[in-house]
């Protein structure tokens, strides 16, 4: 009898537990969340459509998965809903998303024809995708602050790594199946390169704190509206025009934040 009434109690009590766990769940809190698993469900479908050998919604599906990588960190501090948990699973995400699949979907592409060397790049890279996690992750517990007050990017972002890395598919969507892009050095190249730059120290471009003057703005405008039309026209053409402006903005973007630490570095300090 005892034991039958402690069993009624304590479901009672369990229910009730549950009750108060779901009043304090909102949309607000669940919705960035949820973006961060929309991410992870279709950056993880590239690795099928790799097997299917559709590799033009290989790219689709990764340019898809970082749009909404952006957004759902935006969505937490718009809706006051950041979390240690939320950014934990958006890590992890990144992780898979961008670092492991692309190197699986790069190996399924072209640099299986290398057999065990073609695996080790594929593995590089993965290595660097996930310290380049784990520094951010240590910089952002430790409060590490950006030595550039987060003008730049301290190396190549996770997004845009994956993209750099598959760079060799969109050449070969905007080209008509040129056979060179398939080339399995071509892809080793690509591969290395982006997981090098991932993990350097080089100031890569950020847009966190890009300011648009206000007689600017319409101008502005326009050229988003037409560079969007232009996109959608010549979709792979401009894909790749994009990566290689990305690519010569790295350049500039590191000449530009060595001048500006530079300069910080010569202006005497306030008790001079």
């Amino acid at each position: 009898m005892g034991i039958f009434v402690f069993f009624i109690i304590n479901k009672v009590v369990s229910k009730r537990r549950k009750k108060r766990i779901f009043k304090k769940l909102s949309m607000g809190k669940i919705l960035p969340n949820l973006t961060t698993l929309a991410s992870l469900f279709i950056g993880l479908t590239q690795v099928r459509f790799a097997m299917t050998d559709q590799w033009e919604f290989v790219i689709m599906s990764v340019l898809v998965a970082a749009c909404l990588d952006a957004t759902d960190g935006r969505l937490a501090r718009m809706l006051n809903s950041c979390s240690r948990f939320g950014a934990e699973l958006d890590s992890l995400s990144d992780f898979a998303v961008f670092g492991l699949c692309p190197a699986i979907v790069m190996y399924c592409y072209s640099l299986s024809k290398l057999d065990r060397i073609g695996w080790i790049v594929a593995v590089f890279f993965v290595i660097c995708m996930c310290l380049r996690l784990a520094r951010f992750n240590t910089h952002d517990i430790e409060n590490i602050k950006n030595p550039h007050n987060g003008k730049f990017f301290i190396g190549v972002p996770a997004p845009a790594g994956a993209v750099l890395s598959m760079f060799p598919i969109s050449l070969h969507n905007a080209f008509n199946g040129v056979e060179i892009f398939v080339n399995e050095y071509i892809s080793v190249l690509s591969v290395v390169a982006s997981g090098v730059l991932c993990i350097s120290r080089i100031p890569t471009l950020s847009i966190k704190k890009f300011h648009i003057k206000r007689e600017h703005y319409t101008i502005f405008l326009l050229c988003i509206v037409a560079s969007a039309c232009i996109t959608f026209a010549y979709t792979w053409k401009a894909l790749c025009i994009i990566t290689v402006a990305y690519i010569i903005s790295i350049f500039f973007t590191a000449k530009k934040a060595k001048l500006l630490t530079n300069n910080s570095d010569d202006q005497p300090y306030p008790n001079q």
